[in-house]
């Protein structure tokens, strides 16, 4: 092996002599099925965007397998693609093979553990993967990748039946009270903790960090890196002012009803090149969106599209004011919470709306509305009135008005209204 890059796996690799390595916060118990999918064969994929704890979770998962399952640490290689020296054989069709193929041959372990950090990095990771998954049945692979179309693409097609992925977001609220140490909190503390959760957001890093100028710096630095690797870059695009203006305008708007013609006029560019851009951005996992609920799967494309950030930390530091918005926040944040879990998140309007429905299989079983407060009689009625009606269109019995004033059940036309703390809603989310 050449020894430039026995070196670089050296440093990548502690554990091959006894060396400490820094494993995080602990997150595992968030993500079960990481250790479940150790014990099959299929390739495993953690997915998400930069900077969200997917490295950690790899070095989380080492861990348990040398101190609690007993593996050898010379089983464990890991290869993090994004060392300047691995990304410049990005283009070399051998170079990963070659690597794992020289180090399985000098070790001679009955069984390798291969984790691979930021795969998409590597222009040959599908064929490399396929060719080892297929014949080199002593080997179990683990990957981590922060461009969900590129990744998608390959599971449903070169990868179809070989691999399994996960999602990996930045905190939830319970977690990140475990970032913070908070336990059994107080229902002051609770409240004190959610407004911080709300302003700063829930990556790992930001959560740690306990100066406020210097969280913005960081996530300031986290949107020009998915801005410039994981869209810029990866897409050779040469209009970064446009793309610019539109991520900036998409995020200062989360939640409000937008239609690509809409953008395109606002911004002086064209309608394509909106659909392009922000279909690279969702890519990144900068962004989501949602379109209204229609069992006609054209005219839901058809109808305008709502659109989310990833972290309210993110929204608060490139976009608007934290607190002259705090509604959308809040938004912003049901959204992020609901869809760590709800793989189909829609909006309902008619006459009036209703922020989110959650299909299960073929049916809508939840409606959900958002407010920052109904002390206002006018906004009071708006959001009844937008929850009941989608529930009525569904045939849901019970839904759900989640605000910060809390306050008792609802009846009203025949139909159960739940109102929840919002602190206590996101508290439950796992």
């Amino acid at each position: 092996m050449d020894e430039n890059i026995r070196v670089a796996l050296e440093k990548q690799n502690p554990w091959w002599f006894d060396k400490p390595f820094d494993t995080g916060i602990e997150r595992l118990r968030y993500y079960p099925s990481i250790l479940k999918y150790l014990e099959v064969p299929e390739i495993l994929l953690l997915a998400g965007a930069r900077r969200t704890g997917k490295s950690t979770l790899l070095y989380q998962v080492i861990k348990h397998l040398i101190e609690i399952k007993n593996i050898s640490s010379r089983s464990i290689l890991f290869i993090n693609l994004d060392e300047p020296l691995f990304q410049s054989k990005s283009e070399d069709p051998a170079f990963l093979s070659r690597v794992v193929g020289e180090y399985s041959s000098e070790n001679q372990e009955t069984r390798l553990y291969l984790f691979i950090d930021e795969i998409q990095n590597y222009d040959y990771w599908v064929q490399t993967t396929k060719i080892l998954f297929d014949t080199q049945k002593n080997i179990k692979i683990i990957l981590t990748g922060s461009t969900s179309t590129l990744l998608k693409g390959a599971i449903t097609t070169n990868l179809a039946g070989r691999c399994l992925s996960m999602r990996v977001y930045p905190l939830s609220f319970q977690e990140y009270m475990d970032f913070r140490g908070v336990k059994k909190p107080t229902i002051l503390e609770k409240k004190q903790e959610f407004e911080t959760y709300l302003k700063f957001g829930a990556f790992p890093r930001v959560v740690l960090e306990r100066d406020e100028r210097i969280k913005q710096d960081i996530l300031k630095n986290y949107f020009q890196t998915i801005y410039l690797k994981d869209i810029i870059y990866p897409h050779n695009l040469r209009s970064n002012r446009d793309v610019f203006d539109l991520l900036y305008f998409l995020i200062s708007n989360v939640g409000r009803l937008l239609s690509y013609s809409k953008i395109a006029r606002i911004l002086n560019i064209s309608v394509d090149t909106v659909k392009e851009y922000i279909e690279y951005a969702e890519e990144s996992y900068l962004i989501s969106s949602i379109t209204k609920f229609d069992h006609s799967i054209k005219k839901q494309m058809a109808n305008p599209k709502k659109i989310y950030c990833l972290d309210t930390g993110l929204v608060n530091s490139v976009s608007f004011k934290f607190s002259e918005n705090r509604g959308w926040l809040l938004e912003n944040l049901a959204y992020t919470t609901l869809s760590r879990q709800e793989p189909d998140v829609y909006y309902h309007r008619e006459k009036y709306e209703c922020d989110f429905l959650i299909k299960d299989n073929l049916k809508i079983r939840q409606a959900i509305q958002v407010a920052a407060s109904l002390m206002d009689e006018k906004t009071r009625k708006r959001e009844i009135k937008g929850l009941l009606e989608a529930m009525k269109s569904h045939g849901i019995k019970v839904g759900s008005l989640i605000t910060e004033d809390g306050g008792k059940e609802i009846h009203a036309g025949g139909k159960t209204i739940a109102v929840k703390q919002f602190y206590e809603w996101v508290m439950e989310k796992v």
